[in-house]
């Protein structure tokens, strides 16, 4: 049942709900609400009051309530909305604000005020920018200037698009805003609605704005450069008068305003260009524009700007390459495409062009351009072309020259120019090109001329000048980048010719750029930037691969860079793409050479020259090639090789000389005058060339010249060389050349000293400062023909001051003064001289000689050593051999440690040897007679006998009568005994004319070994006789040599008489003692033996003769006490020296004689053979005997032969491969393999 409340009861509620609620009793107010709606469920009011009380509660419930209060309320819900403001969320309150705003106009502002605060929420940005946009649009709304200001701000702060038809209340609310605003929001909305005005293209507002805002901000770039960019995209377009009448000052000013902010804007620069533009000074704009470019670089108006000033300047690719990095295709784009050559790009040009031909004249000229480059002579005749065009298109150069003869205009001018330049009048070509640069001095072509014209005229400067004129206007002017490298060249300005190429290359693309990119490549190249060239040409390469010139430098680069490995596979390269290239093949031989494979290199110059038998280069290279491998054999002593490489090279230089264009060339003369040089500075015997007749002004075809020959002929070659150039270094050879004539023509020696003195003279006039000159003449005074030492003195100080470090100047200066005999001077010479360079031999070879004298003799030995370890030097070489064997002959030297180091350890005897065989081998027939002792004195202690008795014969033929000579011959006699040439010896001895005891005691034994000995015997009885037999020493030898050749003939009884004698004698000889005891045991005279025996045993402990004791000792034993006393003794003696091999062989051997079938010593004779072979190394230190080594092993193999078969027959194979002459190894052998 529904009940219903009474109007008085409801208002008396109301009243109550109302008071309830003041006084905050919400909750009760809420129950009284619900009861006057349960009562009126339509009553706004409940509704309204409900939600009141609920608004500090539940603002959700208090929003539900207070809209269905509106929903109730018959009228205006004013007080409704106003709750529901406070409650509702936040969507919904611009709506709700709108409608208070309609209802409420006293309290709008406050409501403006909370819409414009409620859209700093980004979701409700847009409700709040309509709602202000419908106020707007009542212009006669009395807050009408505050609703713009709030659009103003918020269409400024939310950044939203405006639509086209709500342009103009945004230009409202922008100008209301920036009335209204301060400082920085005013700057703040200028740079957001210059922005819009000129995206609307309102020119006239945009400007009128930028220029106020230069007024209220005159420290801001922005309107400036608003202005400036208006002033640039803009001033070409025909409605331009009305937004440039908005301008306060000039444009400029604001540039130049702009330029003083930012330094780097580039629209201010671009604006100071258009107006140098505008004024004809395209090279100053066009360098503005390059720097606003540098600093927007895709601006497109600079680019546009650019191109059409690199077109005013002539520079029409530049302009191309703008054109088409733009995209546009335009009669601009075309007129530069009419300066190309290729038949498309003129046929595009000439499309484009067709249409403008007719109103534009430059497109007409252009399109006539197109035209004659074509071919397309109709088409060109067709065209309305003025006079100058058609002269230039259409007429020869006479008639075009006659039609244009008084025409003074630019055009004609240059036409005329270039006409003229084309049928060789350059005075006049000169003149017209003058007058049209003095017209247009602008224009890069009419330098460009001009620069040839000077050029052609040798005048180098002016052509220099108009060259950097015309690249400076046209970079890409290639013919003028081309001249103006080569002058820079020929100037040797090479930093400004790189920059040049460089610069040229920056502004090319890859694949125009080849060619300079290789003329950069030899630039670099040239000044050895190497690596830089090496880029530049594999660049050139990638884009024309097939272009051997490229590789070839390419090659070269690598080869400079000494990359000599990259380059020869360069040149391969190039023989695999062109195989008959002679370059690549030149190049290859020239590297081999350069890197020492000389043998390769000069048969790749065989190849080459089976080809090219009159290449000239690779008759050069080749001749070079077999010098520097003769200088290489030279230094490993093996001159004939060496003499057969320079004969080569001699043919090869002759071969030039059949070439008369060749015959001016220096180097020719110069390099076969080397060749002859050294061939005369090899042996005598090699000292000589076989030389064309013409050649050598000879009537015979080929000539045999000999070591004055060759000298003589270098001299005139040298002296030709000198008449086609000269210089020092030239003037430096010839007079070496003269020195080395005195050298090996010491007869003549004074007159080449002087000639030689005079034209060093004037090598050093040629050039004071280059030591080599000093040093020569200072040697050149030097001579003994020719001694001046204060002047060579002089010479060799000048020479040591000009060049610190010159080794060769300080050995000299130290010869200097060792001569003069101040030894300490010169060791300090040497010494600087070994600090320059320690490995110049002869610095050392100085000190040694310094050492000599002062009476160092190790140090001596030492330093003359230290010298054979670099190249050959006569004087190292016969200085070592005389310290060797000096040391050798020297007991007591030779016992020094240290020397005996180096004989034992180091092997100077062996290295001596080699010295001075290198030495005799040089010198030949000349070689001195100390150089032939101390070879053969060497060869014999190697047991070289054959060499040596050559060596001592050659000396013994140069050596004057005297005890020298007697002691040769006495060597001699004693080599041919050691050969078993007993009647040689005879001679040898015979020729002694001072006898003394060792050619007599020789003597005799030569006569014993040729059979005869009662003269042996005779000469020994005349040296006992002689005061030579007074010696008991000497007499015991004659003695026992006597006692051999009375046993010999007369037995045993005159044998022991002459023994007796011998062993009384005061420390008889050993010799004696085992002659007596072996004599004893052979004739079983116990006597005897018991008087030898105790002067015997004296020496049974002495190593040195263990083998000997042991022998003699043990066949005693045997014959007195049986063969096992003997083996017993025997085996004492091993255990007293177990490190004598010999002592073990005479065991081995007694047990195989004595016991060859006894099973008991089977394994220890194996065992104690084997040891003996082991210790073979010590055994044969001395004796270096292959016999003895043979004879040992056979023992070792029979000793093994039951022991180990197989171990046996290797042995004895052993033993054959040493002495294959020794018949009982054979034997043995057979036994064995019979077996």
């Amino acid at each position: 049942m529904i009940s219903t409340m009474s109007t008085k009861e409801s208002k008396a509620l109301i009243k109550d709900i109302r008071e309830t609620i003041k006084m905050a009793k919400y909750g009760d107010a809420i129950h009284k609400c619900q009861r006057l709606l349960k009562g009126d469920p339509k009553n706004y009011m409940g509704y309204l009051l409900l939600g009141a009380a609920y608004q500090n509660i539940d603002k959700v419930e208090a929003a539900k309530f207070l809209r269905k209060s509106i929903e109730y309320t018959e009228g205006p819900a004013t007080v409704a909305l106003q709750g529901l403001a406070n409650c509702a969320p936040a969507e919904e309150l611009p709506q709700i604000y709108e409608q208070l705003v309609e209802l409420l106009p006293e309290k709008c502002l406050e409501y403006y005020e909370k819409l414009y605060a409620l859209a700093a929420d980004a979701a409700l940005t847009k409700s709040c920018l309509d709602i202000f946009k419908k106020k707007a649009q009542n212009p006669n709304d009395s807050h009408f200037n505050k609703i713009l200001e709030y659009l103003g701000r918020l269409w400024f702060s939310s950044e939203m698009e405006v639509p086209a038809a709500e342009a103009e209340l945004y230009k409202m609310s922008m100008d209301k805003l920036l009335s209204v605003g301060d400082a920085d929001l005013q700057s703040m909305v200028y740079k957001r609605y210059l922005k819009f005005l000129y995206k609307q293209q309102d020119y006239v507002s945009c400007m009128r704005h930028a220029c106020n805002m230069t007024e209220s901000h005159p420290r801001d770039v922005y309107a400036y450069e608003w202005i400036c960019m208006m002033h640039c995209e803009n001033h070409e377009k025909v409605n331009n008068k009305a937004w440039q009448s908005e301008l306060r000052r000039p444009v400029s000013e604001y540039a130049a305003q702009l330029l003083q902010l930012n330094p780097k804007s580039n629209l201010a620069l671009l604006v100071q260009a258009l107006e140098l533009y505008s004024k004809e000074q395209f090279v100053a704009a066009r360098q503005l524009a390059l720097q606003a470019l540098e600093y927007q670089p895709s601006y497109r108006m600079t680019q546009q700007l650019l191109a059409r000033i690199h077109m005013k300047l002539g520079a029409h690719k530049l302009a191309l390459l703008l054109w088409q990095e733009l995209g546009e295709q335009h009669e601009e784009y075309a007129q530069c495409l009419s300066y190309k050559m290729d038949a498309k790009l003129l046929e595009e040009a000439s499309k484009l062009l067709k249409d403008k031909a007719a109103t534009d004249e430059l497109s007409l000229k252009a399109l006539a351009r197109c035209y004659y480059k074509l071919g397309e002579v109709e088409k060109l005749k067709s065209l309305p072309l003025d006079a100058v065009t058609h002269a230039e298109f259409l007429l020869p150069p006479s008639e075009a020259l006659e039609a244009l003869a008084n025409n003074e205009s630019f055009e004609a001018l240059l036409l005329r120019g270039k006409l003229n330049m084309k049928v060789q009048n350059f005075a006049e070509a000169l003149n017209c090109m003058l007058k049209a640069t003095r017209l247009q001095p602008h224009i890069a072509e009419c330098f460009e001329h001009l620069g040839h014209l000077y050029q052609a005229n040798d005048d180098i400067l002016r052509a220099r000048k108009c060259f950097e004129k015309c690249v400076s206007l046209n970079a890409l002017a290639e013919e003028a980048v081309d001249a103006l490298s080569s002058i820079y060249q020929q100037l040797g300005e090479e930093d400004l010719n790189e920059a040049l190429l460089l610069n040229t290359l920056r502004h090319l693309s890859s694949d125009d750029a080849i060619r300079l990119q290789y003329k950069l490549g030899l630039h670099f190249l040239k000044v050895k930037k190497l690596d830089n060239a090496i880029q530049c040409f594999r660049l050139a390469i990638k884009h024309d691969y097939k272009c051997m010139v490229y590789w070839e430098s390419l090659g070269d680069a690598y080869a400079a860079r000494g990359s000599y490995n990259s380059a020869i596979r360069v040149f391969q390269k190039i023989l695999e793409l062109s195989p008959n290239n002679s370059y690549a093949q030149l190049q290859i031989a020239l590297i081999k050479t350069t890197i020492r494979m000389y043998p390769e290199a000069i048969a790749d110059f065989d190849e080459l020259l089976k080809q090219y038998p009159d290449y000239l280069p690779a008759l050069k290279g080749a001749a070079e090639a077999h010098i520097s491998l003769a200088h290489n054999l030279k230094s490993q002593n093996l001159y004939g090789r060496a003499k057969d490489n320079l004969q080569m090279a001699l043919e090869h230089l002759q071969s030039v000389f059949l070439q008369s264009k060749a015959q001016c060339m220096v180097w020719l003369w110069r390099l076969t005058a080397s060749v002859l040089v050294q061939t005369a500075q090899l042996p005598k015997s090699l000292a000589n060339l076989d030389v064309a007749g013409n050649l050598a002004k000879r009537e015979e075809k080929i000539v045999y010249l000999s070591r004055k020959d060759l000298l003589q002929l270098a001299q005139r070659f040298y002296l030709c060389a000198l008449k086609l150039k000269q210089n020092t270094f030239l003037w430096y050879e010839l007079a070496l050349c003269s020195y080395y004539s005195a050298v090996y023509m010491p007869e003549d020696a004074k007159s080449h000293l002087e000639i030689a003195a005079k034209v060093c003279k004037m090598a050093i006039k040629a050039q004071s400062n280059r030591w080599q000159n000093w040093n020569l003449l200072g040697v050149i005074n030097m001579h003994a023909a020719n001694e001046n030492f204060p002047v060579a003195q002089h010479c060799l100080i000048q020479a040591v001051v000009t060049e610190r470090k010159s080794y060769t100047a300080w050995t000299n200066l130290g010869v200097l003064y060792f001569k003069l005999g101040d030894i300490r001077l010169a060791n300090e010479a040497f010494k600087r001289a070994q600090q320059s360079s320690p490995i110049y031999p002869n610095a050392w070879i100085g000190q040694a000689l310094v050492a000599e004298i002062i009476g160092e003799q190790e140090e001596a030995f030492d330093l003359f050593r230290h010298c054979q370890q670099f190249e050959y030097h006569p004087e190292a070489a016969i200085g070592y051999a005389h310290w060797v064997c000096r040391v050798l002959s020297d007991p007591v030297l030779r016992d020094k440690p240290h020397n005996k180091h180096a004989i034992e350890h180091m092997h100077a005897d062996i290295y001596a040897l080699d010295a001075i065989n290198w030495f005799v081998q040089n010198e030949e027939s000349e070689a001195c007679i100390a150089s032939l002792t101390f070879q053969g004195f060497l060869f014999a202690r190697q047991k070289l006998y054959k060499q040596a008795i050559n060596s001592f014969t050659r000396a013994c033929q140069q050596a004057q009568p005297g005890t020298d000579r007697d002691n040769l011959y006495t060597n001699l006699g004693y080599l041919y005994l050691k050969l078993g040439q007993p009647e040689q010896a005879v001679n040898a001895f015979d020729k002694v004319a001072h006898a003394s005891f060792k050619p007599i005691s020789g003597l005799a034994l030569a006569y014993y070994r040729c059979g005869q000995s009662h003269e042996s015997y005779a000469t020994y009885s005349n040296l006992l006789a002689s005061d030579m037999g007074q010696d008991e020493e000497k007499a015991a030898t004659i003695l026992v040599a006597m006692a051999s050749l009375v046993y010999a003939s007369q037995g045993d009884t005159d044998t022991k008489t002459l023994l007796y004698q011998c062993i009384l004698l005061k420390d008889a000889p050993i010799q004696a003692l085992f002659s007596a005891f072996a004599l004893g045991v052979l004739h079983r005279d116990n006597e005897l033996i018991k008087i030898i025996m105790p002067e015997l045993q004296k020496y049974q402990f002495n190593e040195k003769y263990s083998t000997d004791v042991s022998y003699l000792t043990a066949n005693y034993c045997l014959i007195n006490e049986g063969p096992r006393q003997a083996l017993n003794y025997l085996q004492q003696r091993v255990r007293m020296f177990p490190q004598s091999p010999a002592v073990r062989k005479i065991f081995v051997k007694f047990l195989l004689d004595y016991f060859p079938n006894d099973a008991t010593y089977e394994k220890a004779l194996a065992n104690m053979a084997l040891m003996t072979l082991k210790l073979k190394p010590s055994f044969l230190s001395d004796s270096n005997n292959a016999n003895e080594l043979s004879e040992t092993t056979i023992y070792a193999s029979r000793a093994l032969e039951r022991v180990d078969r197989t171990q046996s027959l290797k042995l004895i194979q052993s033993a054959i491969r040493m002495n294959p002459i020794n018949q009982q190894a054979r034997q043995l052998l057979r036994s064995i393999t019979a077996c």
